[in-house]
């Protein structure tokens, strides 16, 4: 018998669909409710908050790739452990108090956002719950294991430890690469470096802001005389907007990170251009 699954107590889940709705409203320049989401996020998902300890349980098993299967295994042992350290009780009430912040901030259409690879969130829902029989867990996690030896391209040592040596030779491997980095693009670098520790939410939060600064800034250079007048320049400028309306923040690696350091550079020449005329 197939245990129904209940994603608003999915802890992984909503805060994936809450970045996805911070996402579509930055698409839809509605930054009153952009702002709610980043409220509700960092209230409730802040370090050291029990449902950020219970995120980080997830993620443990949802985004590491390509391990051995003796390491992959004391992967989920780890995991299953530090789950089970966490009160029962207070995950429950601590997603009582987000499901209603969220209904009453945003609505219940929240629950019903496009979460890529949502039957594995489920998977390991079950796997940490306490109502899985012995039998079932034992199949969910060995499909858990065979996603942690899968041979995907990892993102960039993601179990690094990180320290200021490890952002600076990162910090200088793009200094070569795109000669002097602008102030915001360092900034992004550092917090990027950051993130491969335990603070990838804080990570994705400050990638939404930055993302709709961009926005902003392209938006407004659309008023340009010069790109008014150039028509190629108009239909470069509106791709540019598409891409940025297009990023998926829940999912960031080197390759994507290069985008936005593109972008932030535009967007100063952009400011240059004007500041000029």
């Amino acid at each position: 018998m197939r245990t129904k699954h209940n994603k608003k107590r999915n802890t992984a889940f909503v805060f994936e669909a809450l970045i996805r709705e911070a996402t579509k409203a930055i698409v839809s320049n509605d930054t009153q409710r952009k702002n709610k989401v980043i409220s509700i996020i960092k209230e409730h998902f802040s370090n050291g908050s029990v449902l950020n300890r219970e995120l980080k349980c997830y993620k443990a098993l949802l985004e590491t790739k390509e391990l051995d299967k003796y390491t992959a295994e004391k992967m989920i042992f780890h995991a299953r452990a530090e789950h089970d350290k966490i009160s029962k009780s207070k995950i429950f009430e601590k997603q009582s108090q987000l499901i209603k912040d969220i209904n009453k901030e945003l609505g219940t259409s929240v629950f019903s956002n496009f979460v890529p690879n949502y039957k594995s969130f489920a998977t390991v829902n079950q796997i940490f719950s306490l109502g899985t029989s012995l039998k079932k867990r034992v199949i969910l996690e060995a499909e858990v294991l065979e996603s942690l030896s899968s041979k995907t391209k990892l993102k960039e040592s993601k179990l690094a430890p990180v320290d200021n040596l490890v952002v600076n030779s990162f910090v200088n491997k793009y200094n070569s690469k795109y000669k002097e980095l602008l102030p915001e693009q360092r900034d992004l670098l550092n917090k990027y470096i950051v993130s491969l520790g335990d603070n990838y939410a804080d990570f994705q939060l400050y990638l939404v802001e930055e993302l709709t600064r961009i926005k902003n800034k392209v938006q407004e250079s659309l008023k340009l005389p010069e790109v008014q007048a150039d028509a190629e320049m108009l239909t470069n400028t509106n791709i540019v907007l598409e891409r940025v309306d297009s990023f998926d923040v829940t999912n960031i690696s080197e390759k994507e990170l290069k985008k936005v350091l593109k972008l932030q550079s535009l967007v100063r020449e952009y400011e240059s251009d004007d500041t000029e005329d």
